[in-house]
């Protein structure tokens, strides 16, 4: 259970990295695993946009949680024998 938890905090916390980059001023190229893709459009009639999910970058932050919990997990009891 104790897993689950840090999988999910630690999930949130990749979630929550590209708001808070692209936040910043400094910041010129965005964060390369956002969920929504912004995309603007030019028409004959006027323009517009399309908002889309990407899958893929969720996934990418699934897997990088879960080695993120697995690393966690494998190095934990070599930090308590040593400590």
């Amino acid at each position: 259970m104790k897993y689950f938890v840090i999988f999910i905090l630690s999930f949130v916390l990749v979630s929550v990295l590209p708001f808070l980059w692209n936040q910043f001023s400094f910041v010129e190229a965005g964060f390369p695993f956002t969920y929504l893709k912004k995309t603007n459009y030019e028409g004959e009639t006027g323009g517009g946009f399309m908002i889309s999910f990407v899958l893929l970058n969720l996934a990418y932050d699934l897997v990088i949680a879960a080695i993120f919990v697995w690393i966690l997990s494998y190095i934990r009891p070599y930090i308590k024998n040593n400590a």
